[in-house]
């Protein structure tokens, strides 16, 4: 019991462990037994398996680099110890336990104290929860580990369970591709959506005010339609439920809608493209009761024409939006998570105004009866040529159906489910995925339409547009908020100088094989106090924002070197902190210019 009570209390000191609740089903300790030479072995599935204390030299973490180590199977003491002796001690190590009976046996007879250090972290669940898991962990600084990660199998696994050591791999790869794939836009790209948006900054003052509809719908159902191929078979049924339920759209299937006599309530969009506004703006009569709904960084003209309220949300958890909401002082919850795709937008704003439960409608997320159907008639996509041009450069896969078996997808697509997945579970939601079709949404509950109107729509709700009336718009002032961005620039002036004044002393710094220890360190001196400097943009929203694919492939590189004190070590370190500082100016500069554009307009 001494030992039970010791690895409790050891565990509990970490919150980044993730430990599913224990089953009584899950004592099974019986299971496991010892042979005549003392080895242990363990009865799984009618079974009897030996379980050896035998490390596997050519799986170890390399020592002199930080890694990001990724273990299956926890009972295997003496194989994590050796772990943890041999890596580096910047390094991370997270154990994987899908088995709750082997956790609960270690628990029990293991000695964990090593869980003392804190950059050893604990999995323990089923392994269909792991994505959410590592979506978490690499949400923190672990992001900079992505380019240096090393699997290790224990005994047990590597011999007997070979397909949950396959499944974690495929689990941690394709979770790592996808934070990246969220953190690594281009410098470009981040500047591009920076100068979208300061340059729409005079429409935010037309804008509702965000935090005030917060709630404002709250246990109303809504439908978030989007554009996939199923839907073709609910819009009758949809048409049936105007008036019984919140309807947000997603861009591409409002004009569809309109024709067929359904006004949605919302429109969605997220691209800053024109193609946007040519496509589903332009021309467009769209009754004056819809409401758009979209990030700051939209096409211009979209704003400037539309003829309904619009809503311009702060994107949450995005640096530069949060930058801007303080440096403008907008109080209260004015973010929504916005995600991916203007169906993620419209997922985020049924969240915001609390409706429930949220159903999703042509939310496919794959292709229908074959790879030439990608959406519901009536859009865009009904051009033939269009869809080809768009899908014949992206590669095709495969994924789990909604009614099971596998269904053709994208990678795109699959990232876009990925997100709703992640949302739903961290929110704890009811979601009703009744697209009938697609791909499987994992965390929904799968119903059809005419389930959900006869369980959920049995009522008439206040008329949307009605209620939208009631809501203010945000409280901001022209020359106050002159005012403040002339603050920001200058502070931003100051930093640059700042930046380029280390990139001048790196640039001049002679690192050769001649060199003694003592000059060697003198020059690692001078390396360091570029730490200073990625401490700053770490603190500063807005730079973190625009920097972050920079910051990322540097802290990537930087990880590839092994932590010996050499000349050609601090030679890469010096190449690498060149380009880091040279960007980081030029964005200084990009961001200076922009904020002062912005200040000029409004």
């Amino acid at each position: 019991m001494m030992l039970l009570n010791r690895n409790i209390e050891v565990l509990s000191r970490n919150a980044d462990h993730w430990i599913c609740e224990q089953k009584e089903a899950d004592f099974r300790h019986d299971l496991f037994i010892k042979d005549s030479e003392d080895n242990e072995i363990v009865i799984n599935n009618n079974q009897t398996l030996l379980m050896k204390k035998e490390i596997d030299k050519s799986s170890l973490p390399n020592p002199l680099k930080r890694e990001l180590i990724f273990v299956m199977g926890i009972n295997s003491v003496e194989e994590i110890e050796k772990l943890i002796q041999t890596m580096s001690k910047e390094s991370f190590l997270i154990i994987i336990e899908p088995n709750p009976i082997f956790f609960s046996y270690a628990l029990n007879k293991r000695d964990l104290s090593f869980f003392v250090n804190f950059n050893v972290i604990l999995f323990v669940d089923e392994l269909n929860n792991l994505s959410i898991f590592l979506d978490k962990m690499f949400s923190t600084t672990l992001v900079y580990y992505l380019k240096s990660m090393r699997f290790y199998f224990t005994y047990f696994y590597r011999n007997y369970a070979v397909d949950k050591c396959t499944y974690l791999v495929r689990a941690v790869k394709e979770t790592a591709k996808y934070k990246a794939m969220l953190f690594g836009n281009s410098i470009e790209d981040s500047l591009s959506g920076f100068r979208h948006n300061m340059k729409n900054l005079p429409y935010l003052v037309h804008s509702k005010d965000v935090s005030h509809l917060k709630n404002l719908f709250k246990d109303i159902p809504a439908i978030v339609v989007a554009a996939g191929p199923s839907l073709n078979k609910n819009i009758e049924q949809l048409k049936r439920l105007t008036s019984k339920v919140v309807i947000i759209a997603v861009d591409t299937i409002v004009q569809r809608l309109c024709e067929e006599g359904i006004i949605p309530d919302f429109i969605c969009s997220i691209e800053r493209e024109k193609e946007t506004y040519t496509y589903f703006y332009e021309q467009k009569n769209y009754p004056a009761e819809i409401t758009l709904i979209s990030p700051l960084l939209l096409y211009p003209k979209i704003f400037e024409e539309f003829k309904g309220d619009i809503i311009i949300p702060m994107r949450e958890n995005v640096g530069e939006y949060v930058w801007l909401q303080e440096t403008l002082g907008l109080k209260g919850d004015n973010s929504i998570s916005i995600g991916l795709s203007c169906a993620h937008v419209a997922f985020g704003f049924a969240e915001h105004i609390g409706a429930s439960p949220i159903v999703l409608l042509g939310q496919d997320l794959a292709f229908g009866n074959s790879e030439e159907e990608s959406h519901a008639g009536g859009t865009i996509y009904d051009n033939k040529e269009f869809t080809n041009e768009v899908f014949s450069t992206i590669d095709k896969t495969y994924t789990e159906g909604y009614y099971g078996g596998t269904v053709h997808t994208t990678d795109i697509w699959i990232n876009f489910r990925k997100w709703f997945e992640i949302e739903i579970f961290n929110e704890n939601i009811v979601v009703i995925n009744a697209t009938e079709g697609g791909a499987k949404i994992e965390n929904t509950i799968q119903m059809s339409l005419i389930e959900v109107a006869q369980q959920y729509c049995s009522n008439d709700i206040t008329p949307v547009k009605e209620v939208m009336d009631s809501v203010g718009k945000y409280p901001l002032d022209k020359v106050q908020m002159k005012l403040i961005l002339k603050e920001q620039k200058d502070l931003f002036i100051s930093m640059k100088t700042e930046f380029g004044e280390q990139l001048n002393i790196i640039k001049e710094l002679n690192i050769n094989d001649r060199l003694s220890e003592k000059q060697l360190l003198k020059v690692l001196g001078k390396l360091s106090k570029t730490d200073v400097l990625f401490e700053k943009i770490k603190n500063d929203w807005l730079l973190r924002h625009n920097l972050q694919p920079i910051m990322m492939s540097s802290f990537w590189n930087l990880y590839a070197i092994e932590q010996t004190l050499s000349s050609s070590n601090l030679i890469a370190n010096r190449d690498i902190q060149i380009e880091f500082l040279t960007v980081s100016v030029f964005v200084l500069g990009e961001i200076i210019s922009i904020i002062e554009d912005s200040s000029n307009n409004l």
